[in-house]
Formats: structure tokens, C-alpha cells, sequence
């Protein structure tokens, strides 16, 4: 090639473009570097490249760069430099060796920068997008897609990844997102989409969905259509909403045991509080004798403490569920059969006059010891409760069952449990017409269900009630260095 072509081509290209000697100083820079760096070409040659050195790259770096171009390779990284008037550029260098025609001995050295400082901005303002998006959706636990309806082609952001609780490069078809919902719901989310789909109808649904470990998650689905660019797709949003169902559904319940029992108890104060003050007159107008009066009194006053006692139960035992679940997804491994001793243990104390037996081997759940601590309490408590015998038998069992899951029953001889409540505590929802009797089972649900526990409530032979806890599998063996109870 014509060498004046060439030095033509150098003069005109818009890479900023600069040549040293063997020893690195700067020889000859073509208009693009002035215009980049903002150096003249006088105030350029005679000076090294440490000229443009912005102090962001470190000793290993320049050592790096070096050690590559000298053995004759070329050098290709972006670098970080700094223009004449203080501001830094961030630039695509390559650098490559010049060698003699004769004896290939390397000469010169040749460095061509592209300016990338406004993209790596743009990819810089993106990254802090995505990042301050997806800090979003994690904390309100949110996530979106989109449909493609020409390619049939559904893309998840990390927000929808993770409440389904699947990898990050997950992508499912159509189908597969459908099937994470639950059974009983699936139709009616496939319905709202096909909707969507052929009528441009948006939905706003609240469903449950499965996760790949059995969890069951409340969702509110949402999805819109839109045509952008001419191409139709289907966008919408995901949001976790148990922990707000839950809250919500745990309101409800202590609103009504709260109301009911306030009530109860205020009757009980008030007619009891009446027959004092009968007492009290029949005492002065000396209607009655005064022994058989003070015992009347006795009576009432201890049914108005009971009744003022059993208030203060209600709210110290609403206290106390309130105080763990707010730490429930603090989960460790957790012996269950020490921890069903030691429950055990407490009850015969409280109850000489019972059988309180535990049975079973010693697995291990990953759960929040203090609530399993309480679930299991409150399920022995109910069954002393509804016990019929002047001397109760309750039995605490543990059983590993064939397929891995750990169950933990609490089996009474009482009255049983009537088919109304067992449905409101397994479907977890009550209604005015359809509710449970009191606090206890839900409680247990409650406590439980987070940390991927389930109850179930089957009726004991020859009667009363089995009611039990079930966790997933264990992961972890019990160690010295393990926290369990």
C-alpha cells in the first residue's frame, strides 16, 4: 500500500490513534487522539502513555499490558484514562507490536482507542436500573413477565423466579408457568389468559401457586395486553401475598375469639359481680345467714377471677404468637423427640393424674424451634381440654413415613373434633357461617405453615382425635455443633 494512503487513512480515522518507540515514548498522534484526549500533538510526542494515566488501573495491569506487547502479542482490554482537562474517558485499547522488515526485531508500538465512555454510561445506568429493580420486586415480593404471542415465547424476571422458586436462567413455556398453580385454580388462570389472549381483556386474579418442594404460595396475578412495536404480547405482574393473607386471616380469627371471649367474660363479671352485691345486701338486712352469704361471695369472686384470668390468657397467648411469628423464618435443625419430651414432661407435672406418653425415633426438621415449641403445646393443651377422663391418656408420636416426611401427633381419647372446624383449620379460611371454636388449631397452622409444615386432623380409635404435624423431608443430620431442643 501506498504509504501516503496509509498515513492519509491514519490522519482520518475517528479511533484516536498514537505510535511510541520501543521504549514507549510517544512518536507520532493522529487528530482523533487530540480530539479525544484533548492533548496536542506537540504537547503529546517526546511524553510516554503514562501522560493519559487516570490512576485507576494498579502496578499488575501496566505490568500485564507489558509483558504481553514485548513478546510480540497483541494487547486488547478496556482502560480507564484521563483527558487533558482532568475528566477520565473510558476506551477500548488495542495495542499492537511493530517489527523491523528485516530482522522482525519489534520497534514501535501502535495503540488505537475507541472512546466507550457514553456506552459503558448507558450500560452502567442500566445495570443500576436492573439492580434497583430487582432490590425492588425482592422487597415487595413482586416479580413480572411477558408473553410473546407470535413467537409463544413467556420471559420471567428474577422477582417471578423466585417466588416460584425456580433457577435463574429458568424460562418456562406457557404450559409450564400454568402448571405451578394449584389444581383447583389452574382452570381459572388458563381461562383469564385465553381471555386476555382473544378478547385484549386484562385480569387482576388472586390464585395459589406450587413450588418445585411442595410449598403453597398466594399469589395476585395480573396481565395486560399490549401492542408494542406491532408486536402483540401479554405483560403482567406476579405478587407473593401469603404473609398478607395470613396476617389478614389471623385478624379476622382473634378479632372473633377476641369478641366472643371478651364477651363471654364480661357476662360472666357482671352476673357474678350481681350476685356480690345480692349477697352483700341480704347480709345487711340479716335476710340470710352471714357464713352461707360470705360463701356465696367466695364463689362468685373466684368465677370473676377465672373469667378476668381467662381474658389475660387469651391476650398473652395472642402476644405471644405475635413475638415468634415475627422471627418464624428463623429456622435451625430441631430435634423433634427431646422436644416432645420435654412438652410431655411439663404436662405430668401440671397433671399427676394422667398417662402423657411419647413414642417414636429422633429425626431432625428445619424449623423455628420456638414455634414448633408452642404448636406442639398448644395441641397437647387442646387435648387435655377436650379430654372426657378424669384421667387423660394423650400420646406424642413421631413418625417417618415412607416418603421422607416427618409427622408429629398429639392423639387424645376425647369428644373429637366436629368436621366443620377440621375443614376451616385444613382449608385455612374462615367465613362468618363456617369457623373454628377457638385459637389453638389455628395457632398451630399458623405456625407451621411457614416454614413448609401442614396439619392434618384424623379421628383416634376407639375415639377422640389425632391431630398432627407434617414436615417435608429432613436435609440435615443431627451434630454436637447443631442448636436443637
Amino acid at each position: 500500500m501506498d504509504p501516503a494512503w496509509f498515513e492519509r487513512a491514519v490522519e482520518a480515522a475517528g479511533h484516536a490513534i498514537f505510535i511510541t518507540d520501543f521504549e514507549g515514548q510517544i512518536v507520532y498522534v493522529n487528530p482523533a487522539f487530540e480530539e479525544v484526549t484533548g492533548y496536542d500533538a506537540a504537547d503529546a510526542v517526546g511524553e510516554t502513555p503514562d501522560l493519559l494515566n487516570s490512576g485507576h488501573h494498579d502496578a499488575d495491569y501496566f505490568g500485564r499490558l507489558w509483558r504481553t506487547i514485548v513478546t510480540g502479542e497483541v494487547w486488547q482490554e478496556e482502560i480507564v484514562n484521563r483527558r487533558a482537562d482532568g475528566d477520565s474517558y473510558i476506551a477500548n485499547q488495542t495495542i499492537a507490536p511493530l517489527a523491523d522488515d528485516e530482522d522482525g526485531t519489534i520497534t514501535h508500538f501502535v495503540a488505537i482507542q475507541t472512546d466507550i465512555t457514553e456506552r459503558k454510561q448507558h450500560e452502567m445506568a442500566l445495570e443500576r436500573s436492573q439492580d434497583l429493580s430487582a432490590r425492588t420486586e425482592e422487597t415487595a415480593d413482586v416479580g413480572g413477565w411477558e408473553l410473546d404471542l407470535e413467537a409463544r415465547e413467556l420471559r420471567w424476571t428474577a422477582g417471578t423466579r423466585r417466588i416460584h422458586e425456580v433457577g435463574p436462567d429458568y424460562d418456562p413455556t406457557l404450559d409450564e408457568a400454568l402448571s405451578f398453580y394449584h389444581p383447583d385454580d389452574r382452570d381459572k388462570i388458563r381461562t383469564f389468559v385465553e381471555r386476555a389472549l382473544e378478547w385484549d381483556l386484562p385480569y387482576d386474579v388472586e390464585a395459589r401457586i406450587v413450588t418445585p418442594d411442595g410449598t403453597t404460595r398466594i399469589v395476585r396475578t395480573t396481565g395486560q395486553p399490549v401492542a408494542g412495536d406491532g408486536t402483540p404480547v401479554l405483560r403482567g405482574a406476579i405478587q407473593d401475598i401469603t404473609e398478607r393473607e395470613a396476617r389478614r386471616q389471623q385478624l379476622m380469627v382473634f378479632n372473633r375469639v377476641l369478641r366472643h371471649n371478651l364477651r363471654n367474660g364480661l357476662n360472666v363479671v357482671i352476673g357474678h359481680a350481681e350476685g356480690i352485691e345480692q349477697a352483700l345486701e341480704s347480709v345487711r338486712s340479716d335476710d340470710v345467714d352471714e357464713a352461707a352469704a360470705l360463701e356465696q361471695i367466695d364463689e362468685d369472686t373466684s368465677r370473676i377471677v377465672s373469667a378476668a384470668e381467662g381474658l389475660l390468657d387469651t391476650s398473652e397467648r395472642a402476644r405471644t404468637f405475635d413475638r415468634i411469628y415475627e422471627q418464624i423464618r428463623d429456622v435451625k435443625p430441631v430435634e423433634v423427640r427431646p422436644l416432645l419430651a420435654s412438652v410431655a414432661a411439663q404436662y405430668r407435672d401440671a397433671h399427676p393424674e394422667a398417662t402423657v406418653r411419647v413414642e417414636g425415633p429422633t429425626p431432625v426438621v428445619l424449623a423455628n424451634r420456638h414455634a414448633l415449641r408452642v404448636a406442639v403445646d398448644e395441641l397437647v393443651d387442646n387435648a387435655f381440654e377436650h379430654s372426657t377422663d378424669d384421667d387423660p391418656t394423650v400420646t406424642l408420636s413421631v413418625t417417618e413415613r415412607t416418603d421422607g416426611t416427618i409427622q408429629l401427633g398429639v392423639a387424645d381419647r376425647g369428644e373429637g373434633i366436629p368436621e366443620m372446624e377440621r375443614e376451616v383449620i385444613v382449608d385455612g379460611e374462615e367465613r362468618p357461617l363456617k369457623h373454628g371454636s377457638g385459637l389453638g388449631l389455628w395457632i398451630v397452622k399458623w405456625l407451621v405453615t411457614p416454614i413448609g409444615g401442614s396439619i392434618e386432623i384424623e379421628d383416634n380409635d376407639p375415639s377422640g382425635a389425632v391431630v398432627s404435624i407434617v414436615f417435608p423431608a429432613s436435609r440435615w443430620t443431627p451434630s454436637a455443633d447443631d442448636e436443637s431442643v
